[in-house]
Order: C-alpha cells, then structure tokens, then sequence
C-alpha cells in the first residue's frame, strides 16, 4: 500500500515523511513475555483509541467555526498522546505540531484545519487496520 501524502496546514510544521506507523513501537506495546505479539491486545487497544479518538474529535466542525483554538488544542493533545501511545507516528507529530503552532500563535485562523485533521486520522486509522487485519 503507498503511503497516503501527508496533510499540511500553513504554518504547521512537522515532518511529513514520519511514517504513518513506527512498528517498532507498536511491536513493543504488543510483545509478550514470551515473545509472541498479542494481536487481541493491538486489537482492543486500537478499538478503544478509535472510539475515545472519534468522540474527542466529534464537536471539529464546530470548534473550527467558532474559532476556538483552546478547544482544539485541547482536542488534538488528547488524540496526539493516544496515538504516540499506539505508535501512530505521523498522526501523533501532525497533532503536536498543531498544538504547538496554536501555542506560539503561529495558528489563529482554525477555519480551514477540520479536513487535514480528519484526514490524517483517517489515514492513521486505516494503516493501523490494514496491517493487523482488523
């Protein structure tokens, strides 16, 4: 499977050839103790971020018509710690980077970030299924 492009937002900076996926994380958040990797636990583990990540993003829409970057900043965190949890690289720096610029004031027009969000997380979430057959 080719790697989907990377979104951008201007003035969001990150390394848009991160992997989607680091699989040594993931390996080591799924290693046994006796060395086999435990695909009910990726499989859990990937549903309960799903889930928590899809409710977290849910008000995007509104968040981003209104303007409210305390909101979003606070969205992306949530789904930015989750996913480096879970060894979704790109999405993971995607989100800390959005988080960053919004703390710097580099990102104060938030109008047009819902497609680039959603689509990174999107992405992340396809990879992650595809690669355990989930």
């Amino acid at each position: 499977m080719k790697m989907p492009e990377a979104p951008t937002i201007e003035n969001v900076h990150y390394d848009i050839n991160s992997p989607i996926m680091d699989r040594e994380q993931i390996d080591m958040l799924l290693m046994s103790d006796d060395g086999d990797p435990q695909t009910s636990l990726a499989r859990e583990l990937f549903h309960l971020f799903v889930n928590e990540s899809s409710a977290k993003l849910e008000p995007l829409p509104e968040v981003c018509a209104t303007g409210d970057l305390l909101q979003l900043r606070n969205m992306v965190h949530f789904v930015a710690g989750s996913a480096g949890n879970l060894g979704l690289a790109r999405l993971a720096a995607f989100y800390r980077a959005i988080e960053r610029a919004i703390d710097q004031g580099r990102l104060t027009d938030i109008s047009d970030v819902e497609a680039p969000i959603r689509q990174e997380f999107g992405y992340a979430r396809e990879a992650f299924r595809a690669d355990f057959s989930l």
